[in-house]
């Protein structure tokens, strides 16, 4: 993780003068060795990922949706159904009486 230069107020290290300098010099190779450089087609490449990924997922979640609505759908209608045809057999017994 980059977190750059900075030292609060109350931060910082007891060395002094030269060992100060040797240090600040270790801490930058240190932060150097670990930068990578990504090329601009390396970069293309990893956006060009992402983005196929996110239209999975998306793709996904459309498709997830649309079998939830259908599902939902169904039920709802066979509740109906079941209350309509409930409504309509209670009226057929109660005008046989």
């Amino acid at each position: 993780m980059e977190t750059g230069n900075f030292l609060e107020p109350n931060e910082g290290w007891a060395v002094r003068g030269e060992e100060l300098v040797r240090l600040q010099h270790l801490l930058e190779l240190a932060r150097q060795a670990h930068r990578t450089e990504l090329s601009q087609e390396k970069r293309d490449e990893i956006r060009e990922r992402v983005l196929a990924r996110l239209d999975a997922v998306e793709a996904r979640r459309r498709r997830v949706r649309v079998v939830v609505a259908a599902v939902s759908g169904a039920l709802l209608a066979g509740l109906v159904l079941t209350f309509v045809v409930s409504r309509g057999a209670r009226r057929s017994l109660l005008g046989a009486r």
